[in-house]
């Protein structure tokens, strides 16, 4: 993903000796082990979530995006949890001087890859002492064990090479403690509803995933009905989905203008609400976990909401014009009442725009 990059002058005067910030190979453990076990709030998720997307991302480069990767989750007979893609694998030269450093990423001047911040990759530290990848080349699979060492900075080493007849690409392999088995099979089941192809799933069932009725939809939105509790919308936050991860988000979020609410913005700000955005649409926080509300983030979501509105006083409108009687058009106004419709949140906006006959 390209990095939104802000514009900066600098002016200075009477400057008599400047340093440039960097970091001391004294103080390097520590920075490493911030990155490690402080980055991520959920780290099961984390492991989960950066591997699974950079192997969406190896599918993209290959040139077949529409392939699922294949995702196994551990069980109690096997404490493994295992990612595998088919698409470029690593050669010994990009392991040592692109994937063993932090900050370094081949995925920056493009918005077809998720990744960037070079981070990612190294995750599974967030989860424990050490993950292997596997890399298949030609014929040929190469493993590499990634480990923290004494020194806490970590080191990864070549273990051995052997005949294969797998296919080109990589897998990698992250021990999981057995307490946490059902915790994975949870949080991927989650994670992979908005995936837009679904992994192939082995280690348990695959993911089954039981669709919402939309009520209306936009190129790039859509308004879910509610799924039978009427508060549901409330409880739940609008989602924006990019990269295959959904980013939660509410209205102080946004910080709307007086302008803004009286457009009836903040109406659409609701469970109901998915939004689809391409890569780089929005900021992410390091971890990939949150939206940065920067102003990029905030004006792209206020012109989606404003697309979202238009939509619905579009269909809304259509819909009523095709009632033939006063009373049918009330009775649909009705349904725009009713709590429980997934339009009541919206009843608002629909009123004010839009008349029969």
């Amino acid at each position: 993903m390209k990095p939104i990059t802000n514009q900066q002058t600098v002016e200075s005067s009477g400057i008599q000796k400047s340093v440039s910030f960097g970091i001391k190979s004294s103080g390097l453990h520590h920075i490493l082990g911030i990155l490690r076990n402080q980055l991520y709030s959920d780290k099961e998720l984390a492991v989960i979530r950066e591997y699974s997307c950079n192997a969406v991302d190896a599918h993209t480069v290959a040139g077949h995006p529409e392939r699922p990767i294949e995702v196994t989750l551990p069980t109690k007979m096997s404490l493994f949890f295992k990612v595998r893609d088919f698409g470029p694998a690593l050669s010994e030269s990009e392991i040592q001087e692109v994937y063993a450093f932090y900050g370094e990423s081949t995925k920056r001047n493009t918005n077809e890859q998720t990744g960037m911040l070079g981070i990612g990759s190294k995750s599974a530290f967030a989860y424990g002492d050490n993950f292997v990848i596997n890399s298949y080349i030609d014929g040929e699979k190469h493993i590499w064990n990634a480990f923290i060492d004494p020194s806490q900075v970590g080191q990864i080493s070549k273990i051995g090479t052997q005949k294969t007849d797998e296919e080109n690409g990589i897998e990698i392999v992250i021990p999981v403690r057995e307490e946490d088995t059902e915790e994975f099979v949870s949080k991927a089941e989650g994670l992979f509803r908005y995936f837009k192809v679904t992994p192939t799933i082995k280690g348990t069932n695959q993911f089954e995933y039981t669709q919402k009725k939309p009520m209306f939809t936009g190129d790039n939105w859509t308004w879910f009905k509610n799924d039978g509790d009427r508060w549901s919308s409330r409880y739940e936050q609008p989602k924006a989905v990019m990269g295959n991860i959904a980013y939660p988000f509410a209205a102080a979020d946004l910080n709307f203008t007086d302008e803004e609410r009286l457009e009836g913005l903040d109406d659409m700000v609701k469970g109901n609400l998915h939004l689809k955005c391409d890569i780089g649409d929005l900021d992410i926080s390091a971890s990939r976990e949150k939206l940065q509300f920067t102003e990029a983030t905030r004006k792209t979501l206020i012109a989606k909401l404003r697309e979202v509105k238009d939509g619905i006083i579009a269909q809304a409108e259509k819909q009523f014009a095709e009632k033939p009687t006063l009373w049918a058009a009330k009775q649909l106004l009705g349904d725009v009442r009713d709590f429980t419709s997934g339009l009541y949140e919206v009843r608002e906006v629909i009123e004010a725009n839009v008349k029969w006959n």
